[in-house]
């Protein structure tokens, strides 16, 4: 498979739940396919065949763009729609072709999204045909307005750049039904609010977890607590193990994870309490950093990994709790390497978690540069660890609910 860029962004509804994902798609270094879109679709076709759409999607709907090429093509067929909808880039290109391929698409199950335009009347036989307007709140100028216009037709409406916890509250407020944009990796910090006592005695917890040196340690923390050893039987036991027999004591689950791996399971159990109220995609980000700066570690042939998924995981821990990185680590057992890389952009281990934000965000070209730098890892195969961290994060979080 050539060079493929493909990731994922999430689009919430109004209670924070992932309701799809929006595909961020790209070919490597041949730019011939970026202006023929019989090419890109075969393209993006093979590597969803070869990477697999289940792995990108979950079980979500996704949405692929389209240009008005694609549109009046037979293109477009080649997805499923029940998995796949499709929104229309530059829909200002407006014609009575565009509008009959439109029905075309809609009479065959699609959900077509408008991309990102802001309200004008000679659009509005499109919008009519339109499932989902997509606005970005960055380019308007009269938000208020804009949705004013838009809900004169049977639409719904997502906000795009939503990027801080006042974006999403104001587009909340006018109205919007869905909304994309990394709002939930930012801590909303308001001045004088204190942690509720419930988080401190997690964040303790948490700390006798880190510190941690044998199993009997962490069986000791586990027993205290009926709840929480319920939920151990529960994971150990889940699909993400393949069991071939059910696991019955907490010290023979304890024993088949490993001191390490109980750490990681109490870890993100731990932080999962302190997310209460936050979008469970915050989890699932910091399942999915921790797994894919491990493989990259790996794929490095570096000795020692287990500090790579510990930087993953506790990469959100500022938004979690609703604090700068810096208060929020205060006084935990982290080591050294882990901490610097959280607080500060040239530390040693820095550079690889940059990678993965370039990956969720779809700033292909800072990937590309990754790749020519650290050629131990070729960009074909970080693709395929980060595809492979989509679909095991998707799974952890499984477990961990079915727990």
């Amino acid at each position: 498979m050539q060079d493929i860029f493909i990731g994922r962004q999430a689009i919430f509804d109004r209670n924070y739940n992932v309701s799809s994902y929006k595909l961020l798609f790209r070919q490597g270094s041949d730019s011939s396919l970026r202006n023929d879109d019989h090419k890109t679709a075969k393209v993006l076709v093979d590597a969803l065949i070869d990477l697999g759409l289940d792995k990108l999607s979950g079980d979500k709907k996704v949405h692929i763009n389209a240009s008005p090429t694609f549109v009046l093509s037979d293109l477009s067929e080649l997805f499923p729609p029940e998995q796949v909808g499709i929104e229309i880039l530059d829909p200002s290109s407006i014609n009575a072709d565009m509008i009959k391929a439109c029905k075309a698409l809609k009479e065959k199950g699609y959900e077509l999204t408008l991309n990102n335009i802001t309200y004008a009347p000679h659009l509005e036989p499109l919008i009519e045909l339109a499932d989902v307007v997509k606005v970005d709140i960055s380019n308007v100028k009269d938000l208020t307005a804009e949705v004013r216009a838009l809900r004169k037709f049977n639409v719904q409406l997502l906000a795009s750049k939503v990027e801080t916890y006042a974006d999403y509250e104001k587009t909340q407020s006018l109205g919007f039904n869905y909304f994309q944009g990394f709002f939930f990796c930012k801590p909303e910090i308001v001045e004088g609010k204190t942690m509720p006592e419930s988080k401190i005695n997690i964040l303790r917890a948490l700390q006798q977890v880190l510190t941690a040196n044998v199993v009997a340690d962490i069986n000791d923390l586990i027993k205290q607590d009926v709840s929480l050893s319920y939920r151990l039987l529960k994971y150990i036991n889940s699909a993400a193990f393949g069991m071939q027999r059910e696991i019955e004591s907490i010290e023979q689950a304890l024993v088949l994870l490993g001191l390490n791996n109980a750490r990681r399971w109490l870890s993100l159990l731990s932080l999962a309490s302190l997310g209460e109220g936050k979008p469970l995609e915050l989890m699932r980000t910091s399942l999915y950093r921790g797994h894919l700066l491990e493989s990259i570690a790996k794929g490095l042939h570096e000795e020692e990994t287990g500090d790579d998924f510990l930087l993953g995981m506790f990469s959100v821990l500022d938004a979690l709790l609703d604090q700068p990185m810096q208060e929020a680590i205060e006084g935990m057992a982290l080591p050294s390497p882990v901490r610097d890389a959280l607080l500060r952009d040239d530390a040693a281990m820095s550079y690889k978690l940059n990678v993965v934000r370039a990956l969720e965000s779809g700033a292909w070209d800072d990937v590309a540069r990754w790749g020519e730098q650290y050629r131990a890892l070729k960009v074909t195969d970080l693709m395929a660890l980060h595809t492979e961290a989509l679909a095991w994060s998707d799974a952890q979080i499984n477990a961990i609910q079915g727990g």
